[in-house]
C-alpha cells in the first residue's frame, strides 16, 4: 500500500507540473513581434541572416591583403621560373647564376615559414566556416591538409558512408579514419550548410589549395638545388630530407645553430589520443601525404624527420637509437661545413659528407657484428711448490705442532728383505714398519723414547 501511495503521489506531482507548463507556455511569434515593436526590437528572417553572413564574412578570395597576392612573393616566384629557364638553356648560364641561386634558396626558405603561417590561418578560417556542419571533424583530423581534403569530399552530405570511396581515393584517408568519421557523423549535432555558407567553405578550400601549390613549388625548387648549396648534407641524408630540415629550421643559418641532440627531434610528431585512435597528426606537406596514401607514420619517442633517412632504416630496430645519435652528430658537422663554405665563398664539395657517411657505415657494420663465442679457458697450472713462510718463534712452534713425529716416520718406513707374517695384519700390510721388534728382541720404540737429542736437532734445523 505504501508503494502504491508513493507512485500515486508521483503521478499527481507530474500532472501538476504539466498544468504549470501549459499555463506558462511561451507566447506565439505574433505576440513576440507585437511586444518587440513596443520595445523597438527588430528580428531578421532566415534569408536576411544568410545574406548578412555572406556579406560580413571575410572570404579569402575577396581579401585585398592575401598572402598569395604579396608583390614580393610574386616577384620571387617569377625569379624562380626565370632561373629554371636559364639553367635549362646552358648557353645563357654564367657564373653569376651561382650567387643568384643561393639567394633564391635562402629567400625560398624564408617564404616557406610565411607559407606555413598562412596555411594555418586558412585552416582556421575553414574550421570556423565548417564547424556548424561537422564540429567533431576538427578533433578527428587535426592535420590541415587531411581536414581540407575531407571537407572537399563530404561537402553538405550528412551521411558520410555514402562518400567512403571518395574519402579513400581523393582525400587519402586510412580505413581507421573513415570508420571514425562515419561513426562521428551519425551522432553529430551539426546541421546542413546554407548555399552562401557552402560557397564560402569552397572558397576557403580553393584558397588553401593555391597556398599549398606555392609551398610545393618552393620545396621542389629547394630539393632540386640542395646539392649545389649543401652537398655534404645531401650526401649524408639525401636532398629531399635536407630540404625539409632546412625549411623546418628556417634556413641554413638557423639549422647550423641547432645541436645534434635537437636535430634528432626536429619535426617530431608526438603520439596523442587521436593518433592512437587511428587519426593522423602529422603536419607534412600535401605531396608527402599523397605519396604515403594518407598513412603517415608516427614518430617514436625522441625521433623526428631524421628517422626517415636511408642510413637509419638500414639498421636493425634494436640498434636504431644508437644509429640516430650517430647520424645526428655527423649531420651537425656536415651542416656547419656547408654553411661556412656558403658564407666564405669557398668551393663547395661533398668530400666531408662522403667521409662522414663512410665512418657511419663502418660503425654500423661493427655494431652489427655478432658477439664472439665464449672461449673455454683451461684451468691455471697448479702451484706445486710450497710457499715460503715467514720465519720466527711463532712459526717454528706452529711447524712443530703439526709436523710429522719421528715415531710416525718410523712406522711408515719399511725394511728391505725383512721377514713378515703370512696371516692377519701382516698379510694386509698393517704393520708398525721399522718400529717392529727385530730378531734380537730389541725394538726402536724404546730407543726413540729415550732419545732427546733428536728433538733438539729438529728444532735447530727448522
Amino acid at each position: 500500500m505504501a508503494i502504491e501511495t508513493l507512485a500515486g503521489a508521483l503521478l499527481d506531482d507530474l500532472d501538476d507540473l504539466s498544468d504549470v507548463e501549459e499555463d506558462s507556455a511561451e507566447p506565439t511569434q505574433e505576440q513576440r513581434k507585437g511586444e518587440d515593436v513596443k520595445n523597438n526590437v527588430k528580428y531578421k528572417s532566415d534569408q536576411e541572416i544568410e545574406t548578412s553572413f555572406s556579406c560580413n564574412t571575410s572570404i579569402p578570395g575577396s581579401q585585398s591583403t592575401r598572402f598569395i597576392d604579396d608583390p614580393k612573393l610574386k616577384r620571387h616566384l617569377e625569379s624562380i621560373d626565370l632561373h629554371l629557364r636559364r639553367t635549362t638553356n646552358k648557353n645563357g648560364y654564367d657564373d653569376n647564376d651561382d650567387d643568384n641561386q643561393y639567394h633564391l634558396m635562402t629567400t625560398s626558405n624564408k617564404f616557406l615559414v610565411a607559407v606555413e603561417d598562412d596555411i594555418h590561418k586558412a585552416h582556421m578560417n575553414l574550421v570556423a566556416a565548417y564547424n556548424s556542419k561537422f564540429p567533431e571533424l576538427e578533433d578527428l583530423l587535426p592535420n590541415p591538409v587531411s581536414y581540407k581534403n575531407a571537407v572537399k569530399v563530404i561537402q553538405n552530405e550528412m551521411d558520410v558512408t555514402r562518400v567512403n570511396d571518395q574519402l579513400t581515393s581523393e582525400a587519402n584517408l586510412t580505413p581507421n579514419q573513415i570508420i571514425t568519421l562515419s561513426v562521428a557523423s551519425s551522432t553529430t549535432q551539426g546541421e546542413p550548410l546554407s548555399p552562401p555558407q557552402l560557397d564560402y567553405v569552397n572558397e576557403c578550400i580553393s584558397y588553401m589549395e593555391r597556398v599549398l601549390t606555392i609551398k610545393n613549388k618552393l620545396i621542389s625548387f629547394i630539393e632540386n638545388h640542395m646539392d649545389d648549396v649543401a652537398p655534404n648534407m645531401c650526401t649524408l641524408i639525401g636532398p629531399t630530407l635536407a630540404a625539409r630540415m632546412v625549411a623546418a629550421a628556417g634556413g641554413m643559418a638557423e639549422l647550423s645553430k641547432i645541436p645534434s641532440c635537437n636535430l634528432q627531434v626536429l619535426g617530431q610528431v608526438k603520439a596523442t589520443s587521436a593518433s592512437r585512435g587511428g587519426m593522423s597528426t602529422s603536419i607534412a606537406s600535401a605531396a608527402a601525404i599523397s605519396g604515403a596514401g594518407g598513412n603517415m607514420r608516427l614518430s617514436k619517442p625522441h625521433e623526428g624527420m631524421l628517422s626517415e633517412c636511408d642510413l637509419y632504416n638500414k639498421v636493425p630496430s634494436h640498434l636504431q637509437r644508437k644509429a640516430l645519435k650517430l647520424i645526428a652528430a655527423k649531420l651537425a658537422l656536415a651542416i656547419r661545413c656547408d654553411y661556412v663554405n656558403l658564407q666564405s665563398g669557398r668551393r663547395r664539395s661533398n668530400e666531408s659528407g662522403r667521409m662522414f657517411r663512410e665512418e657511419i657505415e663502418k660503425k654500423f657494420a661493427k655494431l652489427e657484428d655478432p658477439d664472439l663465442a665464449p672461449v673455454v679457458k683451461a684451468l691455471p697450472k697448479p702451484d706445486m711448490e710450497t710457499k715460503k713462510r715467514r720465519g720466527g718463534r711463532r712459526m717454528r712452534s706452529l711447524k712443530e705442532k703439526f709436523s710429522e713425529s719421528e715415531m710416525l716416520k718410523q712406522a711408515n718406513r719399511r725394511g728391505f728383505s725383512v721377514e713378515t707374517g703370512e696371516y692377519g695384519d701382516d698379510a694386509m700390510g698393517l704393520t708398525l714398519g721399522m718400529l717392529e721388534k727385530t730378531k734380537d728382541g730389541s725394538g726402536n720404540i724404546r730407543h726413540l723414547a729415550g732419545s732427546v737429542g733428536d728433538k733438539r736437532k729438529m728444532k735447530q734445523s727448522n
